[in-house]
C-alpha cells in the first residue's frame, strides 16, 4: 500500500531521544509540519434553560454567560450593507437592522446584522475560571457557503446544523475588537469558506510546493 507523502511521521513515535527531538523540531518547522491547534470542546446552546439542565446547581452562571454572550452579539455581528445582503447569507427573516441608529453605512441606509442563533460555551469543570464563551450563527441560505453551518461572528466555522458539542480552537473564543463590515454580496461567507479552509490546512500539517 502506497503511504503518502504528506503524514508527519514523528506524531506517532512514542519516545524520542533529546538530541534527535530538538533536530526534529527544527525539521518540522523547516518543512511547514507543524502540530495541530488546540482544542477544547465546547457545547451550544440555544437559550438559558438548555444550560441550566446541564448545569443545575450553575442556574445564575448560565443567565451571566447567556446575557454577556447577547451583548457581544451586538456589539460585534457582522454588519451588511443591507438586509437583503444579510438575508443573502443568513436566510430569509434571519436578519435584523443593528444598533448604530444614526451611524449609517456608505449608500447612506441602516447596518443590519444576522440574529443570534446561540452561544457557545466552554467546559464549566474548568477550576475557577470563568467558562470561555461565544455567540454563534446559523445559516438557512442554500446559496451561502455557511449553509448548514454554526460559527462564530469572526467566520471561524465550529459545526454543523444540529450539533450540540463541538470542538473549537481558542481563537474562535476571541471577542472581534470590531464587527466585520461586509460590504459585497457574499463577501462573509467567502471569507468564512477561505478561514475554514485554512485552517484545515494546519490541521493537516502539510505542504505543498507547486511547479
Amino acid at each position: 500500500m502506497k503511504r503518502s507523502n504528506n503524514v508527519c511521521l514523528p506524531r506517532f513515535r512514542k519516545a524520542v531521544p533529546t538530541t534527535t527531538a530538538v533536530a526534529l523540531s527544527v525539521t518540522l518547522a523547516v518543512s511547514g509540519c507543524s502540530p495541530a491547534p488546540m482544542e477544547e470542546a465546547a457545547q451550544i446552546y440555544t437559550n438559558v434553560e438548555e444550560c441550566v439542565t446541564q448545569y443545575p446547581d450553575q442556574p445564575q452562571l448560565c443567565e451571566q454567560v447567556f446575557g454577556s454572550a447577547q451583548m457581544d452579539h451586538l456589539a460585534t455581528a457582522p454588519r451588511f450593507v443591507s438586509q437583503a445582503d444579510c438575508e443573502a447569507e443568513f436566510g430569509a427573516e434571519a436578519c435584523q437592522e443593528a444598533p448604530e441608529g444614526s451611524q449609517n453605512n456608505a449608500s447612506g441606509g441602516s447596518w443590519f446584522m444576522p440574529m443570534m442563533m446561540g452561544y457557545m460555551m466552554g467546559s464549566m469543570l474548568s477550576g475557577n475560571r470563568a467558562p470561555k464563551y461565544a455567540p454563534v450563527y446559523g445559516s438557512r441560505s442554500k446559496s451561502s457557503p455557511l449553509n448548514g453551518k454554526i460559527f462564530t461572528g469572526n467566520g471561524t466555522v465550529v459545526g454543523k446544523a444540529g450539533d450540540k458539542m463541538v470542538r473549537a480552537t481558542p481563537s474562535a473564543f476571541q471577542k472581534p475588537t470590531a464587527p466585520t463590515r461586509v460590504t459585497r454580496s457574499g463577501g462573509f461567507g467567502k471569507m468564512a469558506a477561505a478561514k475554514s479552509s485554512s485552517s484545515l490546512s494546519n490541521k493537516s500539517g502539510s505542504r505543498s510546493f507547486g511547479g
